[in-house]
């Protein structure tokens, strides 16, 4: 059982990484060779018919799923939609929500994410309402070392993302709908939760534990829990409905005490199956059936099932058969970071506590599930996220028996107390959250240590290949020798280093950060950081969603320089950001930023320094600098052995003038002033630039309507190569031989789902 579900795991896994989706019916070739497959008794031949079953699962799904994406005629439309509230709203700054749409224009997805901006009602889960609403396709930013936001949203099915318009046909249609009865019954939840704590910090993660929903936690208590590598048992974990269900099955043993249960030939064992599995179920449901709950119920499932019909089934053989259900009831299941977490946690406890001889005691064999799941999942870890929290072990042997034993069951008898009224859930809250009050110091003291977490760069294939063989010696019961070898087979991923470009050299990428600006020079042992991106209202900025994941995807431990060209939020929203998640050697600033928090250096004309013979020159502003806006902008002019690079900012018309009376050289990139809008990339600029390459770094559909095509063809004309990240993401250029190559994220990084 286990090698048919590793093999249709295999035939997913093989489907989600295709850049484009072949038409369906090229699948009805390899119909023909799963019938032989299966009709043979040959072994490898069955694994062949796995997994080629679970290309044609993955792919069905797949297809019709991208066949329910917003056409792009309708991008952009306002568009009058009828449908339900599909979720809990997000009501942090405005109500973010999904959508189930029922009634509207041809070619609108039945499932949309929306936000409602200045919303005079707050929306309810279960509701249904008519809106007028302006849809775009998926998107999400698209960067080396970033998170694939528009691989989240294709697997959660979101068709289209959007905005609720301010229209005065926006009305409640229904109150609330009998079928979304789950989320009013977690949205209810949660008001009554909230009620019984009132305005208590620990009021997210209270909710978290009871119903899933993370929503008022705030972004210290995420970095918190994450840095301690605790975030597992934060929702609501395989660990906690376990625990649950079976304490749920001791007390259905009681049943057969009663005499009507006798009567029906009732065993202990029945009211155990029927009160586990009951329990486990409504936990799960509550939670929103996420991939981790869905394993863990599919397991207590069979289970529950074995011990009704009195049998018994290999744990490894319950694994795969949880594998296999999770895969058909879930196609996309791989996509999630959680998936791999969850059954990687079982599959490594198998291999490490298999084996063994010997009886140990309850401390001992804690301690060693803890290291072994810690060691096991360090290549998924750093694989999904690129970071190691090497305070995890420590966190957790403190943490899980916190949260299993006091916090999660206090959690849940104050919901059950709160349900019946909320002064009576107000008393019983006061163990997790006085639990909760009392430890957080301690687990903020770890994550706030500067070796709390370690971020690794992404390693060559050789030495990930190293790593896993290495985890696997270390888990596998051996000889001290086998050990050791593990260990030593752990060094080339301490060791690894990421490629730089060599000396008189640099490398230029200019980051997806939306309508913004965040550009990276790396020379062959230092890195510039020009523009740090926007900030948004939900009070992160494109510093912690692209700029950092980046520097760190890329082995960057220190910023040389940082410098902000202006103060216009788009180019200086994700400062603090940078600052407060990286060291940073010299901060430069332009004349129209006003920071005295640290020291710094003003940005002016005449200001060169020479990285590994790399030289960098300001040509803009003069010190005497009158403008305080865009034209006061930092113009920087990068040199290597075999091309330049201009940066510019967001000058315009009147800064391009001045540095042409200054005098400026041709280039070979050139990231365009002002992102390519009317006012800025004058004739007289591009035809003394005269760049091979053209960069514009704008939002997808700004309101701005950035690049503009007056602009984009006027560089063309100058015989330039236009490039704009918000159609190919990141792009980065380098010099071979004299000349520029470059490379868009989203064309050699394609996944089929993207736009």
């Amino acid at each position: 059982m286990g090698a048919i579900a590793l093999a249709f795991l295999a035939g997913h896994c093989f489907v989600h990484v295709w850049p484009r989706l072949p038409a369906l019916y090229w699948a009805l070739l390899v119909v023909p060779v799963v019938v032989v497959a299966l009709t043979s008794r040959q072994r490898p031949l069955y694994w062949l018919a796995a997994a080629l079953c679970g290309v044609l699962w993955a792919w069905s799904h797949a297809a019709i799923r991208l066949a329910a994406d917003l056409p792009p005629a309708l991008e952009g439309q306002d568009l009058q939609v009828r449908g339900f509230i599909a979720s809990l709203p997000d009501s942090k700054v405005d109500p973010q929500f999904e959508f189930h749409v029922v009634e509207g224009e041809p070619g609108v997805p039945e499932r949309v994410r929306l936000t409602w901006y200045r919303a005079r009602v707050q929306p309810q889960a279960g509701e249904q309402w008519q809106l007028m609403v302006r849809l775009k396709r998926r998107n999400g930013f698209a960067n080396p070392g970033g998170f694939d936001y528009e691989g989240h949203l294709f697997r959660e099915g979101i068709g289209a993302t959007g905005y609720v318009r301010d229209d005065e046909t926006n009305h409640r249609l229904q109150s609330a709908s009998p079928r979304y009865v789950v989320n009013r019954a977690r949205a209810w939840i949660g008001a009554r939760i909230a009620a019984s704590v009132g305005d208590e910090p620990m009021l997210g993660i209270l909710q978290g534990l009871a119903i899933g929903d993370t929503q008022a936690m705030s972004t210290q208590q995420w970095r918190v829990f994450a840095a301690t590598g605790t975030t597992h048992l934060m929702a609501i974990s395989g660990l906690h409905i376990g625990m649950i269900a079976l304490a749920a099955a001791w007390c259905g043993g009681f049943v057969v005490r009663f005499r009507r249960a006798q009567r029906w030939g009732w065993t202990a064992m029945h009211g155990q199956v029927i009160a586990g599995l009951s329990t486990a179920i409504v936990y799960s449901v509550l939670a929103g059936l996420s991939v981790p709950t869905q394993r863990t119920l599919i397991m207590l499932c069979i289970f529950f099932a074995l011990r009704w019909q009195r049998r018994t089934l290999a744990f490894g053989q319950s694994l795969g058969l949880a594998l296999i259900v999770v895969l058909i009831v879930d196609p996309f299941a791989p996509l999630a970071v959680g998936a791999w977490l969850s059954f990687g946690a079982v599959a490594v406890l198998v291999v490490a506590l298999s084996g063994r001889v010997g009886r140990e005691g309850v401390i001992a064999n804690f301690a060693r599930v803890q290291l072994a799941v810690t060691i096991g999942l360090v290549p998924v870890l750093l694989m999904s996220f690129g970071s190691l929290s090497l305070v995890s072990p420590l966190a957790n042997v403190i943490a899980v028996p916190m949260f299993t034993l006091l916090i999660v069951p206090s959690t849940l008898i104050g919901t059950l107390a709160a349900a019946i009224h909320p002064s009576l859930g107000a008393s019983v809250f006061t163990v997790p959250v006085t639990v909760l009050h009392a430890s957080w110091p301690m687990f903020q003291w770890l994550a706030d240590h500067s070796l709390s977490v370690w971020y690794a760069p992404q390693p060559s294939w050789p030495v990930l290949v190293a790593l896993v063989c290495a985890v696997l010696l270390l888990l596998v019961p051996a000889i001290w020798p086998i050990r050791v070898a593990g260990l030593m087979l752990c060094l080339p991923i301490v060791c690894y280093r990421a490629p730089t470009p060599a000396p008189g050299t640099f490398e230029l990428t200019v980051l997806d950060v939306g309508q913004g600006l965040a550009a990276v020079v790396r020379t062959h042992s230092h890195v510039f950081l020009y523009d740090t991106g926007p900030a948004f209202q939900s009070g992160r900025s494109a510093a912690e969603l692209a700029v950092l994941p980046f520097l760190r995807h890329r082995g960057v431990r220190r910023l040389d320089v940082l410098l902000i060209s202006h103060g216009d939020q788009d180019h200086s929203g994700g400062m603090q950001a940078v600052l407060e998640g990286m060291p940073v050697r010299t901060l430069m600033l332009g004349p129209s930023i006003r920071d005295t928090s640290r020291e710094q250096v003003r940005c002016e004309r005449g200001q060169q320094w020479n990285w590994d013979g790399v030289s960098f020159t300001v040509l803009h502003p003069q010190r005497s600098v009158e403008s305080s806006g865009n034209d006061s902008s930092c113009v920087v002019l990068i040199r290597g052995r075999d091309g330049t690079t201009l940066l510019t900012g967001d000058i315009e018309s009147a800064a391009e003038q001045a540095l042409l009376e200054h005098g400026i050289p041709r280039v070979d990139i050139v990231v365009a002033p002002h992102h390519g809008s009317g006012t800025s990339s004058s004739s007289l600029f591009v035809a003394a630039t005269r760049p091979d390459v053209t960069i514009f770094s704008t939002g997808y559909r700004n309101r701005w309507g950035m690049p503009r095509a007056d602009v984009v063809e006027r560089w063309r004309k100058a015989g330039a190569r236009a490039f704009d990240t918000s159609a190919g993401g990141a792009i980065t250029a380098t010099f071979v031989a004299g000349k520029v190559q470059v490379f868009e994220q989203r064309h050699t990084r394609r996944r089929y789902w993207g736009r």
